[in-house]
């Protein structure tokens, strides 16, 4: 997914790269998709291509907001 970037409320410069993972389980009938987020020094130096098998080490955040709850899943380290 594109690039994404900007500057947060108290002045630092962030960087945002969504990355779409579909587990490779040849036992599983329909494999599972799940889209991760890298920030800054988590992306890759060199492009993922469509296919790469990778490892994704993550960690899972849920908060609220407006009365609505939400989950992140952030890559924590990536393999490939």
């Amino acid at each position: 997914m594109p690039l994404q970037e900007g500057v947060s409320q108290q002045g630092a410069q962030w960087r945002k790269q969504s990355i779409v993972v579909v587990e490779d389980d040849a036992q599983v009938a329909f494999p599972n998709a799940m889209v991760f987020d890298l920030f800054n020094d988590r992306i890759p130096e060199t492009a993922l291509v469509v296919g790469q098998h990778v490892d994704v080490h993550f960690g899972v955040r849920t908060r609220e907001y407006n009365g609505r709850i939400y989950n992140e899943i952030n890559v924590v380290r990536i393999n490939g």
